[in-house]
C-alpha cells in the first residue's frame, strides 16, 4: 500500500507540513512509504475506491468550509472519505505553531490510523469481491 500526500500550502515547511508529518509517522510505522522513490501526480486519473482525507490548516477561521469543499470533491470522484475524531484541521499562523496544537496532532494521528485501516479493508474487499460496478455516466444538464 502506498500513500500520496500533497502539501498545497505556499509554505513548504509550515503548519500544513507539520500536520502531514504527524500523519506520515503513522504511515511509516505501517510501513507504507518504503517502496516509493518518487511521486508524480497527473490528472485526470481514476480515483475510484482510493481513500481521500482532507487536512486543512489556518490561523483561526475558515477551516470548516475548506474541509467541506475538499471532501465534496472526493465524494464526486467515487472516493471513500476517511474520518478522524474531529475535523481534520490544525491551527497555527507562524511556522511551527501547529506543534503546539496537541489536539489537532492527535486528530492527524487518528486520521492516519483510520486511513490505514480503511485502505487495508478496501484492499481485502477488492481481492475478494472486486470493485463496485460502474454505470456509464448520464448527464442530465438540469432538466426542468
Amino acid at each position: 500500500m502506498k500513500v500520496l500526500m500533497i502539501n498545497g500550502s505556499p509554505h513548504p515547511n509550515g503548519n500544513t507540513a507539520i500536520a502531514l508529518e504527524e500523519m506520515k509517522k503513522v504511515f511509516e510505522a505501517a510501513p507504507l512509504f518504503a517502496d516509493c522513490d518518487e511521486i508524480v501526480v497527473g490528472t485526470p486519473f481514476d480515483k475510484t475506491m482510493k481513500v481521500g482525507a482532507s487536512v486543512v490548516v489556518a490561523r483561526r477561521g475558515g477551516l470548516s468550509a475548506t474541509f467541506d469543499e475538499i471532501n465534496k470533491y472526493f465524494t464526486i470522484c467515487g472516493m471513500p472519505v476517511a474520518s478522524s475524531q474531529y475535523w481534520n484541521s490544525v491551527h497555527g499562523r507562524e511556522p511551527g505553531e501547529a506543534n503546539q496544537d496537541a489536539e489537532s496532532l492527535q486528530t492527524m494521528r487518528t486520521l492516519a490510523r483510520n486511513m490505514t485501516f480503511l485502505m487495508k479493508s478496501i484492499a481485502l474487499g477488492k481481492e475478494k469481491f472486486g470493485l463496485p460496478e460502474k454505470e456509464e455516466w448520464v448527464a442530465t444538464h438540469f432538466i426542468r
